[in-house]
């Protein structure tokens, strides 16, 4: 069948592609809507659009925010109708792919306040009312990723400053939350049997202890200090306590992170992502990187013609330092949630996130 993807062998990296789904101007918790680019579903469900990018996927990735049923205001159908759900679930199992979600694990908002002990149940019931439209449909889900579930409600749920919000809607600990994060998944364990769970948080918010020795700090000062391997460790401990297993953790530091670490010598530092990857697979826990970057925010006159440019320039930049750098993830995740690239495909323009992502592996040697 032409497109069908290759069959990892025990040992290969994955490759995860993850388009974003969505429209955007920039990217703020409010812009990151549900409304569906017109070319997503179009483009995805062709692979003659991208040949070489959907021969070497293993797992189509997508959002959680991709499924609720019920239409955006002025819509009398959801984002993405049913009959769209039935293309795209036919293209899945056309190509032989998996499947993962990205979800938020954790999401305390003030109607918990008093009962943050029931977080990770509350977020679970939320998400399984979406998660089962595709399931009900005759999809499978074979991972669900969770994003920043502790450490953004650390912070405060959309809190764009430094440190905590003060008026942060859970005061829970990193502890407290790793503890309700780990009641998540064994409300999906039950209710999704044989799902592989992952965790996404940024390297950003921890304290990581390089290989060479190097003490990388939080990028905010300001935040309450918290230790990459402490915090990776416990969630190890916490869940095995409840017969769960930690599939994947997925870092998310791409080109802006690297370029932050690598400021005083103007160079693209990745000596915490790969600490990182160290630590994580030495608990026998496999890592993957998420490749992607924005343009330049800060300046307002760009064409998208010219933002899509810069995004793809800077992907690139980090998937070269990233293999050069002798990297070592499982899974190799080309994802975004990003306005630009502002077109899905097709593969054959460099100019669309699946040119980028075939540019991304055949820089990674992938091709």
């Amino acid at each position: 069948m032409p497109g069908l993807a290759a069959e990892p062998t025990a040992n290969e990296t994955l490759v995860w592609i993850g388009p974003s789904p969505f429209v955007q101007t920039e990217h703020t918790p409010e812009s990151f809507s549900r409304k569906l680019r017109d070319d997503f579903i179009p483009v995805l469900c062709n692979p003659d659009g991208w040949p070489t990018v959907v021969r070497k996927t293993n797992v189509f990735k997508s959002y959680l925010m991709l499924l609720p049923k019920g239409p955006l205001p002025g819509k009398d159908t959801p984002e993405l109708t049913d009959d769209a759900l039935e293309r795209l679930l036919t293209f899945i199992k056309n190509n032989d792919l998996e499947v993962a979600f990205e979800t938020g694990g954790l999401r305390i908002h003030k109607k918990l306040r008093g009962r943050e002990d029931q977080a990770g149940e509350s977020q679970a019931k939320s998400e399984l009312r979406h998660l089962r439209r595709w399931l009900d449909a005759g999809g499978s889900i074979d991972y669900l990723t969770t994003d920043h579930a502790v450490m953004m409600n650390l912070r405060g749920l959309g809190f764009p400053g430094p440190g905590l919000d003060p008026n942060r809607s859970s005061k829970l600990t990193v502890e407290e939350l790793t503890d309700e994060l780990v009641d998540y998944f064994a409300v999906m364990k039950r209710e999704i049997p044989g799902v592989r769970f992952g965790v996404i948080e940024s390297l950003g918010y921890f304290h990581v202890r390089g290989i060479d020795g190097r003490h990388y700090k939080a990028t905010d000062p300001k935040l309450p200090r918290c230790d990459f391997e402490q915090f990776f460790d416990r969630l190890l401990d916490r869940m095995a306590k409840q017969n769960l297993k930690l599939d994947h953790f997925h870092i998310d530091f791409a080109y802006e992170g690297v370029a932050f670490d690598g400021r005083a010598d103007n160079r693209l530092d990745f000596g915490r992502i790969l600490a990182v990857e160290q630590h994580v697979q030495s608990r026998g826990v496999k890592v993957g990187v998420i490749f992607n970057a924005f343009h330049d925010r800060h300046d307002k006159t760009l064409s998208p013609e010219t933002a899509s440019r810069q995004a793809r320039q800077r992907t690139l930049a980090f998937a070269d330092g990233y293999r050069k750098a002798g990297g070592t993830a499982d899974h190799l995740v080309i994802q975004t949630w990003h306005p630009y690239p502002d077109r899905t495909g097709p593969e054959n323009d460099s100019l669309t996130v699946l040119g980028v992502a075939k540019d991304v592996l055949i820089s990674l040697g992938e091709e």
